[in-house]
């Protein structure tokens, strides 16, 4: 079967030889490929360019011919921005060259002129067609030697006119030497592209997955089978993602998988209520937190303005907490939180469905995104305001409305924005009528978290909060902190929140090392022990006691097989502990490193993250790191990460602002030693 099919952006020709009646084997794959590759491509706007000729049996002239009539109506069209060729038959080498064989080629050589089709007619068809970009999808045996002779047929083209004609890449199965297997080339390709790599060597945020990307989730697939190979531009982006979706909100790369019973739109919605947090956290493994969360219920069904703060040390769970007030109180999510069984329990520990009529994560944010973030939320209309905190507070005062904002990370906020944030965003808001704000936020930038006893605020008798803090104090009603640093149920809370995450593999019907019950309490109370009332060294010491058997807990002192306690060691001791745990300790660190100065949502995954890597490695002057060493990072290393969505793209930042800090500091190091 052949089919000739064109696309405003780009057209196809797709060939699979049909060897019945031929002297040569049969290879029951290659028409249905064909056609597999047409359906793909079609899917995504290809529409029918009537060729009028059946070319799976026709002779290698014809399908010359065939080739040059699509290349001319191509280029007279002037409407390709890409072209592709698919051409799957068996594959001759020959006095230097590579052919593929049609229906009417002899059984043995000589192949020159009409008797096979060699490489160079596919890629001059590809360089006729007047299109910035082509690809070819070689699918036969010995396919990486006409790769090669494509690459040489590109140099001489772009030495003949001082530069390059197009972008051109070749993808092929197997190697100079080796054989290809029909059907396995496509059919691992499709499979990947549509379910997505395994390898993570592309993610659900990239619009187009590029060669290379390819070629090393094919050779992932394919194993020992083939090896795949790309010859050419192997970052072409002319495949595109099926499973790409445009402003995708942001997960935490270890997500997928818990979300993947729930429909895109309710999948999509409650990801953006639950930001950046940890949606595992948030939902399934969230415990206790009884009275924190009773305080922020009671405080607002007491008061119709003013501000309460929750604050903590870095890692106390402050995200977590309102994160899951956001979405538990969110009507969107009601029916996704449903599925995933995160409705019971809560009882009157939760405000009433509905309460925030804006949510915003501030990480990362300016003065006027935030204004701007609640404003679209409220439907205030602020286009054309050369001010967006002023015009979104001057709206609110003169309709008199009464709403509720919930505002997290206020102290990730862009570097010297967060006070004009709290003054003039959220505590103006919170000074109306009517209206209230519930904030997230360290104490400080630099997570400074307690005051000396001694430190009062003036006139008040109790300790000071902080400036930072201080400046959301409202002109006019209620203002109220919650400090998670002295919840005498977080030990409680952590014990149970650690038991349950080793109790998860069980309770699913996978292989747990913790089968029994008591030893997961006996862990459990000595993390809770250590923790210090910091959720995130609970979260770091799960996944060192993941790699554990629960029998580890009859061993006299066990417990050094754990981080260090946090409130001895601190959190950076504790990172560090835990990339120990990495076989190169070094590469994940260094890889992870540039995340720690990147800024909006992210660093792409593609060139610059590689590229920042290697400019900022500490181990050797020289090292670099490639695309395929920030795939083994997010495959082994995704706990670290958030996964979003910019311009087309993939991007990543760090999980917490702390592990950012402590990369931070770890560079700072490396460059005075």
């Amino acid at each position: 079967m052949a089919v000739v099919t064109t696309l405003a952006r780009g057209s196809i020709i797709s060939v699979g030889i049909d060897y019945l009646g031929s002297p040569h084997p049969l290879l029951p794959a290659s028409m249905g490929d064909a056609a597999s590759m047409l359906e793909f491509f079609t899917s995504w706007g290809f529409t029918a360019y009537d060729g009028g000729l059946d070319l799976s049996s026709r002779s290698a002239r014809d399908i010359v011919e065939a080739l040059e009539a699509w290349a001319d109506s191509a280029r007279r069209s002037r409407a390709s921005a890409g072209t592709i060729i698919y051409l799957a038959g068996h594959g001759r080498l020959h006095n230097g060259r590579h052919f593929v064989l049609t229906a009417t080629s002899p059984e043995v050589g000589p192949y020159f002129g009409s008797k096979a089709i060699g490489a160079e007619e596919l890629v001059q068809a590809v360089m006729a067609s007047g299109a910035t970009a082509g690809l070819i999808l070689l699918d036969t045996c010995y396919s990486g030697f006409a790769a090669h002779e494509i690459q040489t047929a590109v140099d001489r083209a772009a030495a003949s006119q001082g530069g390059p004609v197009m972008d051109l890449a070749v993808l092929v199965p197997s190697l100079h030497h080796q054989k290809s297997y029909s059907g396995l080339f496509v059919g691992a390709m499709l499979e990947s592209l549509r379910s997505g790599s395994s390898g993570s060597h592309w993610k659900d945020g990239d619009e187009f997955v590029t060669l290379f990307e390819l070629r090393e989730e094919l050779r992932l697939r394919l194993g020992d089978d083939q090896c795949a190979y790309v010859a050419g531009r192997d970052g072409l982006k002319i495949v595109p993602n099926p499973r790409y979706r445009a402003g995708a909100a942001d997960r935490a790369v270890e997500m997928d998988a818990l979300l993947s019973r729930l429909s895109d739109a309710d999948r999509e919605h409650f990801l953006r209520k639950a930001a950046s947090t940890d949606a595992g956290d948030v939902g399934w493994f969230f415990t206790g937190r009884e009275a924190p969360s009773l305080d922020v219920t009671q405080w607002l069904a007491e008061h119709d303005q003013g501000v309460i703060v929750v604050t903590g040390a870095p890692g106390t769970g402050k995200s977590a907490l309102l994160g899951r007030m956001a979405v538990l109180c969110d009507t969107r999510s009601q029916a996704a939180c449903r599925v995933l069984g995160l409705l019971d329990g809560d009882g009157g520990r939760l405000p009433p469905v509905s309460t925030f009529d804006a949510v915003v994560h501030i990480k990362n944010l300016r003065v006027g995104d935030v204004a701007r973030s609640i404003a679209d939320q409220l439907g205030v209309d602020l286009t054309v305001s050369s001010s967006p905190p002023r015009d979104l507070v001057m709206a609110l005062h003169d309709s008199e409305r009464a709403v509720t904002v919930l505002a997290d990370a206020l102290d990730e906020a862009e570097d010297g924005e967060e006070v004009f944030i709290a003054r003039d965003v959220l505590r103006a808001i919170a000074s109306l009528p009517g209206c209230r704000v519930v904030i997230g936020t360290r104490r400080d930038r630099d997570g400074w978290t307690r005051a000396p006893a001694t430190d009062e605020a003036p006139g008040t008798g109790v300790p000071d909060p902080g400036p930072l803090i201080e400046s959301l104090r409202p002109r006019q009603g209620a203002f109220h902190i919650i400090d998670l640093d002295v919840d005498e149920g977080a030990p409680d809370d952590i014990e149970r929140y650690v038991e349950a995450r080793l109790a998860a593999g069980t309770a699913s019907g996978g292989t747990s090392l913790w089968p029994t019950g008591t030893r997961r309490r006996a862990a459990a109370r000595t993390v809770a022990r250590q923790a210090g009332r910091v959720f995130l060294y609970a979260r770091f010491a799960v996944r060192a006691l993941e790699r554990l058997h629960e029998e580890v807990v009859d061993e006299a002192g066990w417990q050094h097989r754990l981080p260090e306690a946090a409130g001895e060691a601190g959190l950076h001791q504790i990172f560090v502990d835990d990339l120990r745990r990495f076989n190169d300790t070094m590469l994940v660190t260094e890889v992870l490193r540039p995340l720690a100065f990147a800024r909006g949502k992210g660093l792409p995954r593609r060139q610059i993250w590689p590229e920042l890597a290697s400019a900022l490695a500490s181990s050797a002057p020289d090292r670099a790191y490639s695309a395929a060493d920030v795939s083994r990072v997010i495959r082994e290393a995704g706990a670290y990460l958030i996964e979003g969505t910019e311009d087309g793209q993939a991007v990543f930042r760090l999980y917490h602002q702390s592990i950012g800090d402590f990369l931070r500091r770890e560079a700072a190091r490396a460059r005075r030693a």
